[in-house]
C-alpha cells in the first residue's frame, strides 16, 4: 500500500482524505484530459445574452475585471462584433499562485443580426459593473407591427 501520495484514494493512510477531495481530484483529471491541448483553451470567452423587443435588439456581455477602454464594438455586414482582451493583473508581493481558474486573453464574439432591420447609426453601448449592454435599434419601417385580430 502506498502511503506517500498526493493522489487521494480510499486506500492510503492520509487521514484528511474525504469523498469531496476525491471528487475534486476526479474533476481535475477529466478537466485536464478534456482541455488538451492547453494552447486552445487559454482564451477568455464572454457569455452573451440576446433579447429582442418590438423596437430593438439588446445584447449584454459579462466582462468582469475589464476596463471599457479594452472593449471594441463594431457592426459590419449584418454582424455585431464585440472584441477585446481581458488581462491578468499578476501582483507578486511574495505570492505564489497554485491555481488560476479565471480565463484571460483576447476574445471576439460575433452575432449575426438582420442587417436590413438595424439602424446602425443609433447603436449605443454602456459598460457598468462588469456588464456591457449594447442596444441596437430597429429601423422604424421594419420594427414589429401589431396586427389587430378582427
Amino acid at each position: 500500500m502506498r502511503t506517500n501520495t498526493n493522489t487521494p484514494t480510499l486506500w492510503n493512510n492520509n487521514t484528511t482524505t474525504s469523498p469531496l477531495k476525491i471528487s475534486n481530484w476526479i474533476d481535475d483529471v477529466f478537466e485536464d484530459a478534456l482541455s488538451w491541448p492547453r494552447a486552445n483553451t487559454s482564451g477568455f470567452v464572454p457569455e452573451l445574452n440576446v433579447y429582442e423587443t418590438d423596437k430593438e435588439f439588446e445584447v449584454s456581455a459579462a466582462l468582469p475585471g475589464m476596463s471599457k477602454d479594452d472593449i471594441e464594438i463594431s457592426f459590419n455586414s449584418g454582424a455585431l462584433t464585440i472584441s477585446g482582451e481581458r488581462k491578468m493583473k499578476q501582483e507578486e508581493n511574495g505570492r505564489r499562485y497554485h491555481r488560476i481558474e479565471s480565463r484571460f486573453g483576447k476574445f471576439s464574439r460575433s452575432l449575426p443580426l438582420p442587417g436590413d432591420m438595424v439602424d446602425q447609426e443609433k447603436i449605443t453601448a454602456k459598460y457598468d459593473n462588469g456588464v456591457l449592454n449594447v442596444t441596437i435599434p430597429k429601423v422604424k419601417e421594419k420594427a414589429a407591427k401589431k396586427i389587430k385580430v378582427l
